[in-house]
């Protein structure tokens, strides 16, 4: 409960039964029969005395009630500036953080590029290096030159003739 309510509630209970009582006072100068207008003063002095208390301390509750009511409208004023200062800051931070993320992963799609680029010569240097150390590639002059030379012999003799010929 707010203090504002309780200061309600507390002036409300005060008013109760000060109304009470001067309901209760005007009831008595209803009924009485007076002598004098002396007399009819004399009774009606406490019961104006009583409402003139009444709507001073009804004014100063009421006084009291728009100060609260005003402290805890410039209060939740004042807390709903910050946080929406502070949702604004936040937002700002997710704002960068999302571009270096962003930055982050342009990076990391080159560095990817450049690792597959690698592990790619890598493997292939390592593939051409193991199979020559285990099958090492051997030169083999297996050529007859007498056989070579009977192959050719046809191909030279009609290119001889030719330019004979010319």
């Amino acid at each position: 409960m707010s203090k504002i309510e309780t200061l309600r509630q507390s002036a409300a209970a005060s008013n109760e039964t000060r109304l009470e009582r001067l309901a209760v006072q005007i009831e008595a100068v209803r009924q009485a029969r007076h002598q004098s207008v002396e007399d009819l003063a004399t009774a009606l002095e406490p019961l104006a005395q009583a409402m003139a208390a009444l709507a001073d301390e009804t004014r100063q509750t009421l006084a009291e009630i728009e100060r609260k009511s005003r402290e805890q409208g410039e209060t939740f004023t004042r807390q709903l500036t910050e946080s929406v200062e502070g949702y604004k800051d936040a937002a700002k931070e997710a704002n960068k953080a999302a571009k270096s993320l962003d930055k982050a992963g342009q990076r990391m799609e080159w560095t990817h590029y450049a690792l597959a680029l690698m592990t790619g010569l890598f493997a292939a240097a390592l593939v051409s290096a193991f199979w020559l150390w285990l099958n090492p590639p051997s030169i083999k002059n297996s050529l007859d030159a007498e056989a070579v030379a009977e192959a050719l012999k046809p191909a030279v003799i009609e290119a001889l003739k030719r330019s004979k010929n010319k």
